[in-house]
This record gives C-alpha cells, structure tokens and sequence, in this order.
C-alpha cells in the first residue's frame, strides 16, 4: 500500500490479542524512493523496519465480559450470574455477584502519550471481608497479568504500539516496526457494546480529564499502601494508607480505605467513624459507614447510609446486595419485607435476594407468594440439573416450615428432572410422612437408602427414618434393627442408631445385643462424637437397662457419669446417678 506519500504495509484481516482485537494496523517503509519493483509481494519489503503510523483495537464488552469471567472465578467465588462489563465515557466498569460477596469497580482510562494507562477507582463491595480495592486489584492481575503490568491501582501496557506491533507482525511474517511516534487517543463507544481504542503518529497528546489527572496522581501517591493491600499484607497497607493522609489531609479516598481495614479489625467503630466524619458527611461514606454506625449502635443513621448507598448503586446485584443487609439490621418485621422488596427489585435475576425473599415470606406465613418467587428462581436457571437444585431446595425450606403439600409438590417437581436423586427422593418421603401418609413414605426411603448405597454413602437420615418406620409402623422390629446397624460410626448421627437399635434388640429380648449397641453408644459419646444434650436421656435409658434388666449397676454408674457430663445440673440425673453409686457401693 501507499500511506501518507511513503510505501507501506498493513494487516489484511483482523488479529487476536487476548480479549482485544486489532482491527488494521498501517506502518510505513521509510528510506524507499519511487519508482519500485513491486513485483515480488509483501515478502519483498517484509525485512525492512518500519514505522508504525496508526492501529486502531477494539474489544466487545459482552466477549470481554465472558473472557474475564474465565479468569476471575476465585475472587468472589463461583458466580452466581454472569459477570457484567459496561462503558460509560472513559471508563469500563466491572461487576461480578459471586457467593462469597459482590465487587463492582471502574477502570479509568487515562493514557499518557503512547503509554497505555488504566486506573481502578471507585471500588465497592458487600460481604468481601476485607477493602473492595484489594479485591478489585487481584480481579484485574488475575485476569490481565500476562497482558500489562500493575504498579498498585495504576496498570498499562508501556510502549503500547510498540507492545501490539512485536505481537501482531511477527506471526504474520513480517518485522516488528519502531513505534515510537504514535500516540493513544480517547476511548470511544460505538455500535452497541463495542469500544475502540486508537493509536496514531498524527494524534496530539491527550488532554486527560481532570478525574482521570487526580486518579493517577492518587495511585501514584498510595503505589506503596495499595501494593500491600493487593498482596494481602493489611497491617503494612493501613499504615501506609495512615502516612499518605498526612500528606493529603483529609482525603474521602484514603480516609474510605482506612475505615473498610478497621471495620474489619473490630473495635476501632468510634476512631473510623471519626476518621470519616473529618472528610465526608458519613451518610454519603456508604456502606462501609453504615456498618461503623451499626456497631456503634446508631441504627438510624446507619439505615441512612446504607439507604443512600443502594439508591446511588449502578451495580444492580450490589444495590441489591445493600438492601439485603438493610433487611438484615431492620428490627421491623414489615420495613425488612419492603428491603426485601427492594433488594428484588433492583436485580429480579440475583438469586441470593430471591431466596432471602422466600425464608422471609414462609417465616410470614405467605406460602403462595414464596412459591412465585421459587417459580421465578427455577426460571432464571438452564438444564435439567439446576432446575432439579433450585426446586428441592425450595422443597425444603417448605417442609423446614411447615408447609407439607406444598413441600410434596416441590419435591415431585424436582425428581422430574433427576428421579434418581437421593436427597429429593428421601425428602418427598418426609413430606408425606409429616402429611400422615407413611404407606407411601417407605418406599420412597427404602429407595433413598438403596441409591445412596449404591453411590457408596449412604444416607443416615433417610436410613434412620426408614428404620423408625419400620418399627412403629410395620412392626418389623428385627428389620429395624438390620437398617439401624447400617449407620456407620463415623456418621454424626451415630449415636441415635445405636441408641434405637439398643430399644428395639431390648424389645425383641435379646438383651445381649442390647448391652453392646448401649455400650457402642456411651462410647461414641466418650470420643466426642456426640455433644447433644439429647443424648444424655440415651445413656440415663441406658443405665436404666443395665441395672434394672441387667443387675449391672458400675455400668449404670459410667452411664450416667457420661451423661452428667453432658447436662451437670440435671436433677433427675444427677440422683439416678447417687442411687447407682450406692447401689454399686453395697
């Protein structure tokens, strides 16, 4: 080609580069006097150095979106909805609702020269443990580290024409060029989701914006205090954070950043809050001061705060996530379902709120509206197996509540879309049992024991709730007994088998076999493996067995030795336990 009155070279198709993509790259051949023998190609003229005049890169947020989403999965944890990207002027903000919590942030752009710059500002979160900015630096070094380098909140690609030109030319057989005229414009948006990004010799030095001025002069004076706080070091960071507010006095920023660290210490509410009341109205400090004035016990104004924040929250899982924690503070039974409301409608799609609106609505009373939102949950997932999840997760926080035919219904939906599934087999089973219909109960545990078996763990519960079934139902105390022996030992709920299986082998009269479940009873309550209170009524029934069936009375003493371990104040233990001793001492 012939570019700006010199020979030249440029890209024929558009190439890859991470989440970008360099739509045309044009360099010159300076040194080349006309006429020329063109005949021989590109391959001719691919040797000589060239200058690079203009590249111009564009990236879809959407694409861009799906490529981070790939990198960022430990930040939050796994995602509970898509990771959202969206631009607006100079900067890109970032969203992800992961369980362990919500980060949004912007990243700025804010280049120098032919020096590409990006600044992360405005980092927020919810239920992160520890300041959103550290976060939001480790998201973008997870993501990115391969591509830029990372100078605190400050990260770019030094050289930025010269950086592309070394990736893109050589792979398609040609030399890198000099790139050390062009220079990086302004980010722009056009045609739906997609940004672009130019480089060009004829480009005047960008004229930055005076947020984007302030936000790499406020990296470059925290370098040192964010460097800690990305690598976790929190301590370091605080007190280098304590250092730079000495040298910009009052700083929203820096005084926001030093209240989230000791928010997070514990017992330092009165000191931060006095820290930010110095450089902001604490009603506009958001939900880091919401959380101050909350342990500071001023409840008023921490609704107040925490209200603000959400109303003014672009990220809508994070306003939903603030109107979630209003719901949590509100001692009000009615204004926590309107934050529930809220926080439901600001992001229909966040499942978090949608299953604090269901516990809130069933602890109401209100069946049929939590059955809505457990319709809308089970709506807003894909594939056989979610769908399966979300309803027999519904199922038992209706059956936990008392909701029977609805907890049925829930769990018959469920096994649609995974008849084989232990839990929701075992839990249709107790929704029948608790609606008085035991003859259809059984199968169904008999069935939940038989897969599980056949996974290679099988279900306690289900397996103890066939066996009590069993026996109070079908009188098969033998059968019973078979299941209880089952429970393995290591099971939490061990000790219970042992205890029915010592009724039932009691009631069969073989007393032998009795003696021994009571005595892997008292053992398992011996090892630690069961603290209940519960079972210090076990191993009272035990002692009981042992010295009135069996005439063992120093068994009945330790029985009832361990049990008073259990419950020290019980009286009616504690003179079982005298009556054994002196039965045991004549």
């Amino acid at each position: 080609m012939v570019a700006r009155g010199a020979l030249g070279l440029e890209l024929y198709e558009p190439v890859r580069l991470g989440p970008l993509e360099v739509e045309s790259l044009a360099l010159t051949l300076p040194g080349l006097r006309f006429p020329q023998n063109l005949s021989g190609g590109v391959s001719r003229f691919r040797h000589r150095r060239g200058d690079l005049e203009r590249a111009r890169l564009r990236v879809s947020l959407d694409g861009l979106a799906r490529w981070l989403e790939g990198h960022l999965s430990d930040i939050v944890g796994p995602l509970e909805r898509p990771l959202a990207v969206w631009a607006a002027g100079d900067r890109l903000s970032v969203g992800m609702a992961g369980e362990q919590g919500v980060l949004a942030f912007d990243i700025l752009w804010a280049p120098v020269l032919g020096h590409a710059r990006w600044v992360i500002c405005d980092a927020r979160g919810s239920n992160l443990g520890g300041p959103a900015l550290g976060f939001a630096m480790r998201a973008v070094e997870a993501a990115l580290g391969s591509l830029v380098s990372r100078r605190g909140r400050i990260f770019g690609i030094e050289n930025c024409g010269t950086t592309i030109a070394k990736t893109v030319l050589p792979a398609v057989g040609a030399r890198a060029p000099q790139a050390l005229r062009v220079r990086l414009g302004p980010m722009r948006g056009h045609e739906g989701d997609v940004v672009t990004l130019e480089l060009d010799a004829t480009f005047l030095p960008l004229q930055l914006r005076g947020d984007a001025v302030r936000a790499l002069e406020l990296g470059e004076l925290l370098r040192e205090a964010d460097e800690a706080l990305a690598c976790g070091e929190v301590d370091v960071a605080r007190r280098a954070y304590v250092s730079a507010l000495e040298q910009a006095p009052r700083h929203p920023e820096i005084s926001r950043i030093i209240a989230e660290i000791d928010a997070v210490a514990g017992d330092r509410e009165e000191s931060a809050l006095a820290l930010l009341s110095e450089s902001m109205p604490l009603e506009m400090a958001g939900a880091v001061a919401a959380e101050l004035l909350f342990s500071a016990k001023d409840l008023d104004a921490a609704k107040a705060a925490l209200s603000r924040a959400a109303e003014q929250e672009r990220f809508a899982p994070l306003a939903a996530s603030l109107w979630l924690r209003m719901a949590e503070i509100e001692p009000s039974e009615p204004a926590r379902g309107n934050a529930l409301d809220r926080a439901v409608a600001c992001s229909p799609a966040y499942a978090r709120a949608r299953w604090a609106r269901v516990d809130y609505r069933l602890s109401q009373g209100e069946a049929e509206a939590a059955l809505t939102d457990c319709e809308q949950l089970e709506a807003g997932v894909a594939g056989a197996r979610a769908r399966h999840d979300v309803l027999s997760r519904s199922a038992r926080r209706f059956l936990e509540q008392g909701f029977i035919r609805d907890a049925g219904k829930l769990f018959e939906r469920s096994l649609r879309y995974a008849p084989d599934d232990v839990s929701a087999t075992a839990g249709l089973a107790r929704a029948l049992l608790e609606a008085g219909r035991p003859e259809r109960a059984i199968p169904l545990l008999n069935r939940a024991v038989s897969l599980s078996a056949r996974a290679g763990d099988p279900d306690v519960d289900a397996l103890l709730d066939l066996a009590r079934l069993l026996a109070e139902i079908e009188h098969d105390l033998p059968q019973a007994v078979a299941r209880a022996r089952q429970v393995p030992s290591a099971s939490p709920r061990a000790a219970e088998a042992r205890f029915r299986e010592a009724q039932w082998r009691a009631a069969l009269g073989d007393h032998s076999g009795a003696s021994m479940a009571f005595a892997r009873l008292r053992e398992a309550v011996e090892l630690g493996r069961e603290r209940r209170p519960i079972a210090a009524g076990w191993l009272a029934e035990a002692a009981r067995f042992e010295g009135e069936v069996q005439g063992d009375w120093p068994a009945a003493e330790r029985y009832l030795g361990e049990a008073l371990r259990l419950l020290p104040n019980d009286e009616e233990i504690s003179r079982a336990y005298r009556e054994a001793a002196a039965k045991n001492r004549h």
